[in-house]
């Protein structure tokens, strides 16, 4: 309920809507085409107030209207008149300026409909109307989720102005996407706009407080942001949650009345209309009220119940996202931008979390390691902006690409609150974060970046800042147990925790990756995607010493229909470009340097990029850990990692037996470009001796392989 204070101009006696409603619409001359806002004041002053005066001037033989004659003005007039008689609201609205709409609530009061939504949040992407209130003369209703709208659409069929506050931006646009079909008055005000014309700007509970309307006590403090945490509330059960954003709304919807009061005279005044075509009643005293009923069904006429919630719990589950690997072990990193701030650390094994707070890179990494995760998930920038170089404003680059990332663009777009990586606030935070996800790749680990905030928009949960005890809630409806349901935990390890959950939905292919190859990808949920395509397909990649026999085994799964690529292929490749031969030892040296700069992790994504983007690839070449980690990344559960050895006697004889010698094999083996092969064994998810025949190799491979994906 919203009341007016010391209001002079929200003052005076009630008078009926309809005894001058019609006055200012008749006084209007702006949708007229060629009359502009100077020509009407200049025929106000000259006391033409009506359609008829005009007439009557132009009886006289005065047109008002350059290159209009006087039949045209009066056909014009008359086809005013005629919409009058019909109630056409449609006809004025498509001619008056949409600034001017305000005139068209004035001149149907009793048919303007004041509407203010309540939604989970500010994205139109990702969030969902959860209440539309609006008033019609003194008259409250109110559509909650899950009901039927037909009580809405029958409001908003017989309305023929709609008043909003930011409805441009907000209300309409949430309206037209979950109800396509839903018919909206034809006139708009948007009172967010027209009040800025009379120097009432910002939020409506500003320009309330300006004017000196107080709101009743038990909601005088809430403001838009707790909308959405009203409804998670009366979600988990509180059904007083919802008395009060049902209050809420109602005092958003009857302050709009006052404000559009004040900032008409005012508008008025600033015009100089001549005070007879004034309104003489107020949209205020057309006040709705709140009448609540006991019966939860809402059938009582003209009263509000109060329901309990029947909707929907998280659409998917822990268990549904990971049944298929009970043991799927994920760990998510809350990174902060010093050592000197903890961290929040989380390890998801199956279904039990475990957070805790670590403050150097060195026990992120120890307790990273320990857990052997399938994939990290870090909330922190893991990447800079395309043609950045360093994350400091010192950087040549930093006028020509800016601060901001792809990924950061396409969620601000989506409504959703990021920060870009490279503001100074950030600039620390993206450094460190860069620096932890290549030792952990270094080590051979999947790290993928995450934002849990802008995932817990995506999953309906309140973020941190809004409510830790109800983003914790939100967490344990997805299933996940553990030790940190039953102590103290900090919003760190909750985004954490968080962060390991984006982990699962990778692994299930229930993901979007915003972003593009050069600047990486950022992680969101996605629970309209189907997860076939991604689970499906089957991506091998072997790994081994020379004459081990892994490329005998990737040219068997090519003829099978695997499509085959090899790292040395891109390697070839940047050979022929510069007109170099092909060599064992070129590809070598080749190779070595750039693993050293643009580094490992370049070349995997040249590879990756010249592959197929459907069906199964077979990757033959895996030397060094950032080949696991980066192929992992790009597929997922769908990449299996075999390592091929043999003994070196048994790989001599089979170099040998290639044209090669054996201190050739000597000499290839100990190339640096070869040092971290042994490494890829401790990674591989099987490792195969390969001391028989061809047979006996590609029945192994085949064997697994297939056991692999299946399960």
């Amino acid at each position: 309920m919203v009341s007016a204070g010391r209001l002079g101009e929200a003052s005076g006696r009630p008078a009926s809507p309809s005894h001058s409603s019609g006055l200012i619409l008749k006084a209007s001359f702006l949708h007229l085409s060629g009359i502009s806002e100077h020509r009407e004041r200049e025929l106000w002053r000259h006391r033409v107030l009506t359609w008829a005066a005009l007439r009557r001037r132009i009886a006289t033989g005065s047109s008002p209207v350059r290159g209009w004659s006087a039949d045209d003005i009066s056909k014009a007039l008359q086809d005013c008149h005629n919409a009058l008689a019909k109630r056409d609201v449609a006809f004025f609205a498509s001619r008056f300026p949409r600034r001017e709409h305000y005139r068209l609530a004035l001149a149907f009061p009793r048919e303007t409909v004041f509407l203010d939504i309540e939604t989970t949040g500010l994205s139109l992407y990702y969030d969902h109307i959860t209440l539309v209130g609006w008033s019609v003369a003194d008259q409250y209703g109110l559509y909650l989720r899950g009901e039927s709208t037909d009580r809405l659409r029958e409001a908003l069929a017989r309305a023929k102005v709609i008043v909003t506050f930011n409805g441009s931006r907000f209300d309409l646009p949430f309206l037209r996407q979950e109800f396509p079909d839903l018919a909206l008055p034809a006139a708009h005000v948007d009172l967010c706009f027209l009040a800025r014309r009379v120097d009432l700007g910002g939020p409506q509970k500003e320009i309330e407080r300006r004017l000196r309307l107080r709101r009743d006590g038990d909601i005088a403090d809430l403001d838009g942001r707790a909308a959405p945490l009203l409804w998670h509330e009366y979600r988990r059960g509180d059904v007083g949650a919802l008395r009060r954003l049902i209050q809420y709304n109602h005092a958003d919807i009857e302050g709009m009345k006052d404000i559009l009061d004040v900032v008409v005279r005012r508008l008025l005044l600033s015009r100089r209309a001549p005070r007879t075509i004034w309104p003489s009643y107020r949209f205020a005293h057309l006040r709705s009220s709140l009448r609540w009923s006991a019966d939860r069904s809402r059938k009582a006429k003209g009263r509000i119940s109060l329901p309990r919630f029947r909707g929907d719990r998280p659409s998917v589950s822990l268990a549904s996202l990971a049944g298929g690997w009970p043991a799927l072990r994920i760990v998510g990193i809350d990174l902060t931008g010093s050592e000197k701030r903890a961290s929040g650390w989380c390890q998801l094994i199956g279904r039990e979390a475990e957070t805790r707070l670590l403050h150097s890179d060195d026990d992120l990494i120890r307790a990273t390691l320990d857990v052997r995760p399938d994939v990290i998930s870090i909330d922190s920038p893991l990447s800079l902006p395309r043609g950045r170089t360093r994350v400091t404003d010192d950087d040549p680059g930093r006028d020509s690409f800016g601060i901001m990332r792809t990924c950061e663009r396409v969620l601000r777009r989506r409504g959703l609150n990021v920060y870009p990586c490279l503001i100074p606030s950030m600039q620390r935070l993206t450094e460190r974060g860069i620096r932890l996800a290549t030792t952990l790749r270094e080590q051979g680990l999947p790290t993928v970046e995450s934002y849990p905030g802008a995932a817990q928009d995506i999953l309906g949960i309140p973020r941190k800042r809004a409510s830790v005890a109800l983003l914790r809630e939100g967490l344990s409806d997805f299933g996940i147990r553990g030790e940190w349901l039953s102590r103290e935990v900090t919003h760190d390890e909750l985004d954490s925790l968080t962060a390991a959950l984006v982990g699962v939905f990778f692994w299930a292919g229930r993901f979007e990756g915003l972003g593009d190859r050069d600047e990486g990808q950022l992680v969101v949920p996605d629970l309209r995607t189907d997860p076939t395509p991604w689970l499906s397909r089957r991506v091998v990649g072997f790994s081994g010493p020379i004459g081990a026999g892994k490329t005998s085994a990737a040219r068997f799964l090519e003829e099978r229909g695997y499509a085959y690529g090899r790292f040395s292929q891109v390697l070839e490749e940047i050979l022929r470009s510069r007109g170099a031969s092909v060599s064992r030892d070129a590809l070598q040296t080749l190779g070595e340097q750039i693993h050293r700069s643009p580094g490992q992790r370049w070349l995997c994504q040249q590879l990756v990029a010249s592959l197929p983007k459907m069906g199964n690839i077979v990757i033959d070449g895996l030397r060094h850990p950032e080949d696991h980690a980066c192929l992992v990344e790009e597929y997922g559960p769908a990449f299996v990692h075999v390592h091929i050895d043999a003994p070196e006697a048994v790989r001599r004889i089979r170099y040998v037996e290639r044209r090669g010698s054996a201190e050739e094999l000597v000499e290839a083996t100990a190339h640096p470009v070869e040092r971290n092969v042994g490494r890829l064994a401790d990674l591989a998810h099987t490792r195969v001796m390969n001391t028989g025949s061809l047979e006996d190799l590609k029945g192994v491979v085949l064997h697994f392989v297939s056991a692999f994906l299946m399960r």
